[in-house]
């Protein structure tokens, strides 16, 4: 079993670029993991794919990732093709849990170490297709903030306040509450502008300023 030594990890549902990492997120400093050289077309399937491997395979990772204060995690590794990185973590019926996106400065390091170590054949199933995330995690994060707004004030019926925020958005009046609430839900939909960020920043502030 060869190993990589030093490195933070950011185990997620949901695959994040190492850029996309927030200050809140459990970032773990892992001081030796299990690595594995993979052939390209592995690899596609372990970044897009959720798979499952085999009870022999999770037999070769168990407890072998290292934390501080000699903590393990039971089942983690490095997988790489020599051109793309990626750390997985399994379950007990060898499905994929999470995944975390790699440092950039370890993705030039792990492809060097990848020239001194034997492809191996991974033996596994697609349980299916990875969710694809159409937005970045800051997009996401405005658009629940302000469809979570926009529902609790239609359904509190402080409708000025919702025409406040359509007037702002759309820069026209309407006295129709609904079809408003549909109206910012619907573009909600699609990619973000300066007016729906615009439209972030005035719902945090209101709060800040309670």
């Amino acid at each position: 079993m060869d190993y990589y030594y030093d490195i933070l990890l950011n185990f997620q549902d949901s695959f994040y670029m190492f850029y996309e990492w927030d200050e809140n997120d459990a970032v773990e400093y892992i001081k030796k993991i299990p690595i594995i050289h993979v052939d390209g077309k592995t690899m596609q399937h372990l970044l897009f794919d959720i798979v499952k491997v085999t009870p022999e395979f999770l037999k070769t990772i168990l407890d072998k990732t290292k934390l501080k204060q000699n903590n393990t995690l039971k089942y983690a590794c490095i997988f790489s093709d020599g051109k793309n990185n990626i750390a997985l973590e399994f379950n007990d019926e060898g499905i994929v849990t999470s995944k975390s996106s790699i440092f950039l400065d370890d993705e030039i390091s792990i492809n060097e170490f990848m020239y001194n170590i034997s492809v191996t054949k991974l033996d596994y199933e697609i349980i299916k297709k990875d969710k694809v995330l159409k937005d970045t995690r800051q997009e996401a994060k405005v658009k629940k903030l302000i469809k979570t707004e926009i529902e609790s004030i239609y359904k509190n019926k402080n409708y000025s306040k919702l025409k406040y925020i359509y007037l702002e958005w759309f820069n026209e009046l309407n006295d129709d509450v609904l079809e408003m609430k549909n109206k910012m839900i619907h573009k909600l939909d699609g990619n973000l502008t300066k007016k729906e960020y615009h439209i972030y920043d005035l719902i945090k502030m209101s709060y800040n300023n309670v």
